[in-house]
C-alpha cells in the first residue's frame, strides 16, 4: 500500500503515458489526399434523404391501415414481411450505388413497399402452402 502511494506521488499529474502504445505508432497510414478520394461506407447521396422520408411516411400509413384490417392480423404480418424485404432491398441499393442513385433506385426506395406488400399478400399464402408450413 505504501509503495503504491509513493509511486502515485512521484508521477506528475500532467504526464499521461500509454503503456499499451504500439512501437510502430508513427507508421500509421496518412490521412491526406490519398485517402480523401475513398468514400466512407457511411456516405451516401443526399438524394436518398427525400426518398427515405417518403418511404417512412408510406410505411407508417400502411402499418396503420393493415393493423385496422380485421383478418386476425394476417395482412399486418404480411406488411412486416414486406417492410423487412423493402429495407433489405434498400440496403442492397445503397451498397451498390451510394453516391449516384438512378431514378429507378430512388423509386424503389420511395415506393418499394407498395409492390412488395401486394406480392407478399398475394403469393405469401400460396408459398406457405407449397412449402408445407400452412395448410
Amino acid at each position: 500500500m505504501f509503495v503504491a502511494s509513493a509511486l502515485l506521488q512521484r508521477r506528475s499529474p500532467m504526464t499521461i503515458e500509454n503503456p499499451y502504445q504500439s512501437p510502430n505508432a508513427e507508421s500509421l497510414p496518412e490521412t491526406g489526399a490519398a485517402s480523401g478520394s475513398q468514400n466512407n461506407w457511411k456516405d451516401y447521396s443526399p438524394k436518398y434523404n427525400t426518398a427515405f422520408r417518403t418511404a417512412l411516411i408510406l410505411q407508417g400509413i400502411f402499418a396503420v391501415l393493415t393493423a385496422l384490417i380485421l383478418d386476425f392480423g394476417q395482412t399486418h404480418r404480411a406488411f412486416w414481411v414486406a417492410f423487412l424485404c423493402q429495407w433489405a432491398l434498400v440496403w442492397i441499393i445503397l451498397f451498390r450505388r451510394p453516391m449516384n442513385p438512378t431514378r429507378l433506385d430512388l423509386a424503389i426506395v420511395r415506393f418499394g413497399i407498395v409492390p412488395i406488400l401486394f406480392l407478399v399478400v398475394g403469393f405469401g399464402p400460396w408459398l406457405l402452402r407449397a412449402l408445407g408450413i400452412q395448410t
